[in-house]
């Protein structure tokens, strides 16, 4: 089974962390499942968050807008020991309004997978071209993740996926911030049918 990374359920955007643009490289170097280069980034990474330090450091997993998680180190750890190969980590700035927290880490997901079973799927696309905008269904093909535990889908590179592995791990440390949601599920939410 694969799962969607997300936020946890029914978050608010009180606890979204904004990535700081302006001062932080190009998010979308971080969501294209491809190794960056330490001395390719010309700048820190930094995100502004409008609660306090002690209300942040609550979750292993911080929500943001990057599409690319903000992780502590005990999830750093999971994922060294669960896929090594697959997972590459940046320091980041957490800005919150009492203070700097310097504990997380950017996590740069290199793997992709081409997994998307488009005959289940309904989704559109950019006008005039094949890249897809955005789903009303999605249905990913069974083992598509090949040896991957944890990948973005080349097609919809905002897809950050998960085996059931991953899931069950995170789920028995108890990490928190996170919501492993399968594709069906999550569309099915948004879009009730």
């Amino acid at each position: 089974m694969i799962y969607l990374w997300r936020a946890f359920k029914n978050s608010q955007n009180k606890y979204i962390a904004i990535y700081d643009g302006e001062k932080s490289p190009d998010r979308y170097l971080f969501n294209c499942g491809k190794e960056v280069a330490l001395e390719s980034l010309n700048s820190n990474i930094i995100f502004q968050h409008k609660l306090t330090k002690r209300q942040v450091i609550q979750f292993d997993n911080i929500p943001n807008n990057s599409d690319s998680p903000l992780v502590n180190q005990k999830i750093v750890n999971a994922l060294l020991e669960l896929s090594p190969t697959d997972v590459q980590f940046f320091d980041a700035e957490i800005r919150c309004k009492d203070g700097v927290l310097t504990n997380y880490k950017l996590l740069n997901v290199i793997s992709t997978i081409m997994g998307l079973d488009h005959e289940k799927s309904i989704y559109n696309k950019v006008h005039g071209t094949e890249a897809i905008l955005g789903f009303e269904y999605c249905a990913y093909k069974p083992n598509c993740m090949g040896g991957h535990q944890i990948a973005r889908n080349r097609e919809y590179q905002s897809h950050l996926l998960v085996t059931q592995k991953i899931k069950h791990a995170f789920e028995k440390e108890k990490f928190t911030g996170i919501w492993f949601v399968t594709p069906e599920e999550w569309y099915g939410l948004l879009y009730r049918r």
